[in-house]
């Protein structure tokens, strides 16, 4: 009874989509009907017979392109066929089922981990290279797939999206009591607190992840307030947006990837206190947290709507002829103990929601209460999805006018050993973040008060161009016309671009993104370095790695940030440029 995605589905109506989302909420029990070895699900409390050994394998995967790619390869090392697999970054946490399903079906599978609108642009380009699709929600596969290509699309697996709030904050702000257990908490009661100033967050891009684009649709949903999907009417009520600006601008950091902000999070507890994010990286978190003795983070379940993803696998037939290899790998993540494994990563895989292995000691350590985890079907009020090209309005509408203002200074290096292909490849960079035409086809177009600022650098740091709105045209055309000559100095430029921040950084989500190609002069590091610790500031420093840029040097700049390092290496700049992008706005 799993819900398949139908590749003959256009569009989705507001009825249809309320019958699936009820069907998301029985999903999880049923899957695979057909297989003899299928538990009932329903909070069965019977588990996979683990008395002669744990069904978790001893075999790891191998990742490479800078842990984008992960390659996954049967214990006994004989795939008898290999599988290339588009997937949702959170799937990164599951490893140990997909480990099983590979050696229990001797299919070998190759995962790409990117965004969930990219995985819907992927589709709606043909596919790719790829045999099958493994998104967070089935609604990127149902708007991606105009070409009707994805066949055998089942559910894997829900988790809810949550607040994950640090449990003395949750405390403070009357939303949990001392046990850990959460109170019933509203939407409403999120927008007075941010407006109270008591709560800032890290949300994933509405744009660019699912996590991000799940939340807010539930936002919205919510803040309508009649219980039906979202309409076109709804989009554009004010009194709506005005409610979602404000809930929004408690976003105290961005982000393009939901594993990398939990990520963040568990690296700098201190400083960050609370996420949106799946309910399994909040239990992720948790267990990294606690190990570190630092205060957990407590599930919070807003009580007019939440949304749930269903993380639909499914097949993409180009005629690649490895259906049935899919059809293999498919039905052993469904087995009971690929499920089992599913279960204590963080995922439900019961009915409506519920825990199929519940009292399986190692599901327990995942699902406890004093982390505000609520395993009963009640706590998940799901919101019916909209039609598809409310979705799409109502992703441009937070591009445009509801998310909050992004201020972002790039740091872009013209030394010598930029000249040619590295200055052609900033030119093509800058362009596909910065050029209205081109940010709009990535969800990436500027909004009215965002600001962004160019640096040119290169033995020293040159003066800035600032572009607010959509009007970047003088700083695209500067990115053209400014000269690769000279050596390399990062801090110079770095320092320059500290001196380019807004007077009140809490108005944006504010960046510094720096691309160099080579090894710097360090005689300007120290400065640099105490000069961003007394801004007491926290801005992230973005990185993109070209030619020959220093690993070490780039890596230590993300540490003191709180930021990561985008390996440019291997991939067309303009893409990096977009993802980098997409991490502010």
């Amino acid at each position: 009874m799993f819900r398949a995605v139908h590749s003959s589905m256009k569009t989705w109506t507001i009825a249809a989509i309320a019958a699936v989302l009820a069907m998301v909420m029985m999903l999880a029990g049923c899957a695979g009907g057909t297989n003899s070895q299928q538990n009932n699900g329903g909070g069965a409390s019977t588990s996979p017979d683990t008395s002669q050994t744990d069904p978790t394998s001893s075999a790891k995967p191998a990742s490479s392109n800078n842990g984008k790619t992960e390659t996954y390869k049967p214990a006994d090392g004989n795939a008898t066929a290999t599988l290339k697999i588009a997937s949702g970054s959170e799937n990164k946490e599951v490893s140990t089922a997909i480990q099983r399903a590979v050696d229990d079906s001797k299919i070998g599978v190759t995962i790409d981990y990117m965004g969930s609108l990219d995985i819907m642009k992927l589709l709606q380009d043909g596919g790719g290279k790829y045999d099958a699709v493994w998104p967070a929600s089935s609604m990127w596969i149902t708007m991606g797939d105009t070409k009707h290509i994805v066949k055998n699309a089942q559910s894997t697996s829900t988790t809810p999206v949550v607040f994950g709030i640090a449990k003395s904050k949750a405390e403070k702000l009357g939303w949990a009591n001392a046990d850990g257990t959460t109170k019933p908490v509203k939407t409403q009661d999120i927008i007075d607190a941010v407006k109270a100033r008591k709560l800032t967050f890290s949300m994933t891009s509405a744009t660019q992840s699912n996590s991000g684009a799940s939340a807010y649709l539930a936002f919205l949903t919510a803040i309508a307030g009649k219980n039906q999907a979202l309409t076109k009417a709804d989009l554009n009520n004010a009194n709506v947006q005005t409610s979602v600006h404000t809930l929004l601008s408690g976003v105290d950091r961005s982000s393009g990837s939901s594993d990398w902000l939990k990520d963040m999070v568990v690296a700098n507890p201190d400083r960050f206190d609370a996420m949106v994010n799946y309910e399994s990286l909040v239990i992720q978190a948790d267990k990294a947290l606690t190990a570190k003795n630092k205060d957990p983070l407590l599930a919070v379940y807003t009580s007019d709507g939440i949304a749930v993803s269903d993380s639909p696998l499914g097949y993409v037939d180009r005629g690649q002829n490895l259906d049935d290899a899919f059809g293999s790998f498919a039905k052993a993540l469904q087995s009971k103990d690929a499920k089992l494994l599913f279960e204590r990563a963080g995922r439900r895989t019961g009915l409506a929601g519920v825990l199929t292995y519940k009292n399986d000691a190692k599901v327990k350590e995942s699902f406890r209460t004093e982390w505000g985890i609520n395993t009963g079907a009640d706590a998940l009020k799901t919101i019916p999805l909209p039609a598809a090209d409310v979705i799409n309005e109502s992703l441009n509408v937070y591009q445009s006018n509801l998310r909050k203002a992004s201020w972002t200074v790039w740091v872009v290096d013209y030394s010598g050993s930029m000249q040619g292909a590295g200055k052609d490849g900033v030119v093509r960079g800058l362009n596909a973040a910065l050029d209205q035409n081109q940010a709009k086809q990535s969800h990436l177009e500027a909004g009215k008060n965002d600001v962004n600022i160019l640096i040119p650098f290169s033995g020293d740091a040159q003066d800035p161009t600032k572009a607010t709105g959509a009007a970047t045209t003088p700083l695209l055309q500067r990115g053209q016309q400014t000269d690769t000559i000279g050596g390399t100095d990062i801090y110079a430029g770095l320092e320059k671009a500290l001196q380019n921040l807004p007077a009140n950084t809490g108005d944006y989500t504010t960046a510094i993104v720096l691309m160099t190609d080579g090894v710097s002069q360090t005689g300007n590091k120290d400065a640099f370095t105490k000069q961003y610790k007394a801004s007491g500031h926290d801005i992230p420093v973005f990185s993109i790695m070209f030619g020959e840029a220093d690993p070490a040097q780039l890596n230590e700049l993300a540490k003191l940030s709180n930021a990561k390092v985008f390996d440019g290496r291997s991939e067309d700049l303009a893409s990096i440029f977009r993802q980098v992008k997409g991490f502010n706005g």
